[in-house]
């Protein structure tokens, strides 16, 4: 077994769908699109966002007790369940809508000094609003399942949502068996939040535009990360001693969650305002190794994050048995004995701490870790040298390995700070 190089399994962009008939604004291969000053803050997007996913859930809530007063619950815990969050996908959507030439408002340059709010501006605020809306849909449908496949007790610092309708069978009397119950329950609040996270996608489509190129990146963002979770839960029965361990945890870090956290919502917001294949392909460079640096990180706090920061209890992958990059390279480089010591703790839920720690300790002994860290400094920096391209602030600067940057993307100072500052933030977060 050799250690995973830097150059990992899905950098080239494979993702970017060819534009179609868009009734938006189509970007002609080859012209520059605009100068980007600026892009509107986190802060701003994540309130517009947040405002029509409340409006839209209690439409919803009142469309499910007004079937039976029994399935108020469903509504009730897709509000709650939704709320908060770092709303990092609709963000990156937003962004990618802007980065591509599209103007949220009337009288801007992509988040330069708003003029007046037009109806047909607030109409394009709204409609993006619900698209970036729409992928924290899917995210919390992908959360529901993932904390079921994984039989975790909480999220956020909460109790997971079988968890808590395991509770509800306890506290309501109800008969039978308490947690199949919880299990079921959850199993049917995830399909129907991803059933609501499509019909949120068309409505917004309603608004912006029917484009056939963002259709087919949004049919792939829900592919991808239904076929990296069968891949994580294949990983997490393959034996450690296995040759293509490396390889299957890039497939499912690139294919569970750094495509669809980063790479796919910039591209589906570079979509909605018209991006040609070309510029698809240009800002993947940029999205991909940055959503790598993202999953790595999440995979080390995964096993050495602080429970108060993350919401989850020290070492809980090892608890589950996740076959990440980490514990990967970290088997790469122990004797047999360690890792048949490995091998027989991971995913089994009564570990103690102690034992837990053993294996954190052993983590960190290998250069596993280590390895990790470096494999996140090399993806940063990757997205980062991109980001300078765009800028074009160093004409000597030479683009990062496999990087397609050029001038097609173009942004100025006050953007390429807000996009180095926020890649910078998902690469060395701490939860």
């Amino acid at each position: 077994m050799t250690s995973h190089h830097s150059a990992t399994p899905g950098d080239a962009p494979d993702s970017a769908a060819p534009a179609g008939t868009d009734t938006v604004p189509s970007t002609t291969t080859g012209a520059l699109p605009a100068l980007v000053e600026s892009l509107d803050s986190p802060e701003t997007i994540a309130t517009a966002v947040s405002a029509q996913l409340e409006a839209f859930l209690a439409e919803k809530a009142a469309e499910f007790e007004a079937i039976s007063p029994d399935a108020t619950a469903i509504g009730e815990a897709l509000i709650e369940f939704t709320r908060g969050g770092k709303r990092i996908r609709p963000v990156l959507l937003w962004w990618g809508f802007q980065l591509a030439g599209g103007e949220v408002r009337a009288g801007t340059s992509n988040g330069a000094p708003a003029g007046p709010m037009t109806e047909a501006s607030a109409d394009v605020a709204v409609g993006l609003a619900q698209a970036a809306g729409s992928l924290e849909l899917l995210h919390a449908a992908a959360l529901i399942h993932d904390d079921v496949i994984d039989n975790s007790d909480t999220r956020r610092g909460r109790p997971a949502l079988h968890r808590q309708f395991e509770a509800r069978h306890r506290t309501s009397g109800f008969r039978g068996d308490g947690a199949s119950f919880g299990v079921s329950a959850s199993i049917v609040i995830g399909d129907i939040c991803l059933a609501l996270s499509e019909e949120l996608f068309e409505r917004s489509q309603e608004v912006l535009g029917d484009s056939r190129s963002a259709r087919e990146l949004r049919g792939t963002v829900r592919r991808d990360v239904m076929v990296g979770q069968y891949l994580d839960v294949l990983a997490e029965v393959i034996p450690l001693e296995d040759e293509r361990i490396a390889d299957r945890a890039w497939e499912v870090l690139s294919f569970k969650s750094a495509k669809y956290s980063v790479e796919q919502p910039l591209l589906l917001g570079a979509a909605l305002a018209g991006a040609d294949c070309v510029l698809l392909e240009e800002i993947s460079g940029f999205g991909l190794p940055l959503g790598q640096a993202f999953q790595l990180r999440d995979d080390v706090l995964g096993i050495a994050g602080d429970p108060e920061a993350t919401g989850k209890p020290a070492g809980d992958d090892i608890r589950e048995g996740k076959r990440t990059v980490l514990i990967a390279e970290t088997a790469a480089r122990i004797s047999a004995d360690q890792l048949g010591v490995l091998a027989s703790r991971l995913g089994d839920p009564d570990l103690t701490d102690t034992e837990v720690a053993e294996c954190v300790d052993m983590i960190s002994a290998s250069g596993g870790l280590a390895a990790v860290e470096s494999f996140i400094a090399d993806k940063h920096a990757h997205a980062a040298t991109i980001v300078d391209t765009w800028a074009g602030g160093d004409a000597s600067a030479v683009p990062a390995e496999g990087s397609t940057a050029s001038a097609r993307v173009r942004i100025g100072s006050a953007a390429q700070e807000r996009l180095k500052g926020f890649a910078k933030a998902l690469s060395y977060r701490s939860s």
